[in-house]
């Protein structure tokens, strides 16, 4: 991986770790690695200076992944690989000497402008030591772009009670059977970034090699786990294998709608959708889902996103922009499943845009897609239809103070039609005259070289006097 791609984090000088008050340090950071020479040095840096250790637990790298923990102060420690893993990373727990832990992978860091406020959180509760502190995870694109959100235990009492379970996709929780639920409270003072997800990363690094497998393997030894069911379809979902994620997750999506809380409902809807969407639409299929969802998910945005998506692509607009309007109003509520939307909200935008336009309620249409110009990512599909009907809105909507802006906009895209440019040249002809039209038409020929290969410019050319 060149290290030109990989996400740039703001280095600070390293603090000094608070005094430990006792002969056992307060914090350690555990981490499990295992090839992770492009991006263990940034999370260590994440965490060293307010955790009191950092314990690294090789799983069998070949890279320089063991000389750059040790080069960060790190105590390295080695596993044998066992395809497990919860064993590795609980592990990682046996090694640590703090009372508390810090969890981190390689491919993540701890982002925060005061890490070291949570250290006065790390005491007993009335709970302990079945209790937690959770933090926000973003999933982030190498460029910075963020995926997807959702909250995850990373910091809990090191004193062999708490730790992991399944072979991938770890999950949380007490060790020994029948004990207490895990009283799990959000921190939201610091946050973790992940990297893994990166559709280009993933694939380089060719992580389903190894937990695809594992998946496999636990949802054949317990087909009624919902969750690592919902795992597999999101895997094969990431793999492309469309066909494999649909069949996957439908009968699972069916077991969660039957039994709300025994696994990740509103993951698993929003992934299914996506398949749907895939395979070609189904978008009376995904309506039913969605629908079925949101009596047990009501406030979910990517639930409501998809009900939008399916009501627009059948025909129905007014009720998918209501719904679209939903999407967009729940964001503002925290929640304990993972959400895509608050990330890429320009496409509710993007679709109200459309849907009012439909509807001709223009101003609300102009206002949509103002907002998913402020957030669509440049490389995305349809700006096109989104430059010129902005040009459109402006122009009718008489927003004189945008229209220049967005036509310069307009004209750079190579693939944006230039109708919207010619219907402003008409105007401008007939209200400000020859001349001004002439100096309009000169200046952006001269600026983008393609007006000249419109069909619209020779004819208005000879008009104006244009050589």
């Amino acid at each position: 991986m060149s290290a030109k791609k990989r996400v740039k984090v703001r280095k600070r000088a390293p603090r000094r770790a608070p005094a430990v008050t006792s002969g056992r340090p307060l914090l350690s950071l555990a981490m499990m690695v295992k090839d992770e020479e492009d991006f263990l040095a940034d999370a260590l840096r994440s965490a060293r200076g307010w955790c009191d250790e950092l314990v690294v637990v090789d799983t069998g790298s070949t890279d320089r992944t063991v000389e750059i923990a040790r080069d960060l102060g790190a105590q390295v420690s080695f596993f044998p690989w066992c395809d497990s893993f919860s064993k590795a990373r609980n592990e990682t727990l046996k090694r640590a000497t703090g009372r508390y832990v810090a969890i981190l992978d390689a491919d993540e860091r701890f982002v925060g402008r005061h890490p070291e406020a949570i250290r006065p959180h790390l005491r007993p509760g009335p709970q302990h030591p079945y209790e937690a502190l959770s933090v926000q995870v973003t999933n982030t694109r190498l460029d910075g772009s963020p995926i997807s959100s959702f909250f995850s235990v990373r910091f809990f009492a090191n004193d062999g009670h708490l730790g992991y379970s399944g072979r991938v996709h770890n999950r949380f929780g007490a060790l020994k059977p029948g004990a207490p639920k895990v009283s799990v409270t959000k921190y939201l003072g610091l946050e973790v970034v992940h990297l893994g997800y990166d559709p280009d990363l993933y694939a380089l690094r060719k992580k389903a090699a190894r937990s695809l497998p594992l998946i496999e393997a636990t949802v054949r030894e317990e087909p009624d786990n919902l969750h690592y069911r919902y795992y597999l379809g999101r895997e094969y979902l990431l793999l492309a294998r469309v066909d494999d994620a649909i069949a996957v997750l439908e009968p699972t999506a069916r077991a969660l709608l039957k039994a709300p809380g025994s696994g990740p409902l509103a993951e698993t809807v929003t992934t299914l959708t996506q398949a749907y969407e895939a395979a070609g639409g189904h978008p009376e299929q995904a309506l039913k889902l969605g629908q079925a969802a949101l009596a047990h998910a009501p406030t979910h945005p990517d639930v409501w996103f998809g009900v939008a998506r399916a009501l627009a692509a059948l025909g129905h607009a007014d009720p998918a922009a209501q719904a679209a309007e939903r999407a967009l109003a729940a964001l503002g509520q925290v929640h304990d499943a993972q959400v895509q939307l608050g990330h890429r909200r320009w496409e509710a935008h993007e679709l109200l845009g459309k849907l009012y336009w439909q509807l001709q309620r223009f101003p609300d249409a102009y206002r949509h897609d103002l907002a998913t110009l402020e957030g669509k990512p440049a490389d995305a599909p349809g700006w096109p239809v989104l430059l010129n009907s902005l040009c459109a809105l402006a122009i009718e909507l008489g927003d004189g103070e945008r229209v220049a802006p967005l036509l310069e906009r307009l004209l750079a895209h190579p693939e944006a039609p230039l109708g919207m440019f010619f219907f402003q040249l008409q105007r401008v002809a007939g209200a400000e005259g020859a001349e001004a039209a002439r100096r309009m038409l000169q200046d952006a020929a001269a600026r983008h070289p393609r007006v000249t290969a419109d069909a619209e410019y020779a004819p208005w050319a000879q008009r104006l006097g244009v050589t």
